[in-house]
C-alpha cells in the first residue's frame, strides 16, 4: 500500500507522544499522506467522507492539530481567515507566496535567501533548527487584473 512506511512512522510518533491511533485517525493521516496539494480541513474530512462517511468534523481537525504539533503537517494561513495544510513527510524545505486575492499558493525555494537567513542568526549566535517563510501579496494574475503589480 502506498504511504505505509510514512504511515507507520507517524503512528509510532504520535504513539511515543501518547496520541490513541484509531482507524478513523489512520485514515485521516492516510489521506493527508496521499495529497500533494494545499488543503483545508474540510477538503480533508470530504476526502476522508469518501472512504469513511463516519469520519467526524471534530476528529479530522483534532488530527490535523496533533500532527501539526508533531511537524508532520505544517499550516498555512491564508490572508482570508482560512488555513491550508500539507504535510512535511518527504519533501524538502520550500517557503511560500500566498495570493490574498485568490488564495493561490505558490512553492519556492531560494538559495540566497536561506544564506541570508543563516547570516543574520549567526551574527546574534541564533541557532536555526526550522523555520518558514511566507509572503503575502496578489499572483501575476490577480495583479494583472487588478491592473498593476508594484507594492
Amino acid at each position: 500500500m502506498k504511504h505505509e512506511p510514512e504511515l507507520h512512522a507517524v503512528e509510532a510518533g504520535l504513539r511515543q507522544r501518547g496520541c490513541r491511533w484509531t482507524t478513523q485517525r489512520a485514515l485521516i493521516v492516510r489521506t493527508a499522506l496521499g495529497t500533494h496539494d494545499h488543503f483545508t480541513a474540510e477538503d480533508l474530512l470530504l476526502r476522508c467522507r469518501k472512504a469513511d462517511p463516519q469520519v467526524s468534523r471534530a476528529t479530522v481537525y483534532r488530527t490535523l492539530q496533533v500532527l501539526e504539533q508533531a511537524g508532520y503537517v505544517e499550516g498555512l494561513e491564508t490572508g482570508d481567515g482560512g488555513r491550508r495544510f500539507e504535510h512535511t513527510i518527504g519533501h524538502s524545505h520550500h517557503d511560500h507566496m500566498v495570493c490574498e486575492q485568490c488564495g493561490a499558493i505558490e512553492e519556492f525555494h531560494d538559495p540566497e535567501l536561506e544564506r541570508r537567513q543563516e547570516l543574520a542568526a549567526a551574527k546574534v549566535g541564533f541557532r536555526i533548527t526550522r523555520h518558514s517563510l511566507r509572503l503575502y501579496g496578489l499572483c501575476a494574475g490577480c495583479a494583472k487584473r487588478r491592473g498593476g503589480g508594484g507594492r
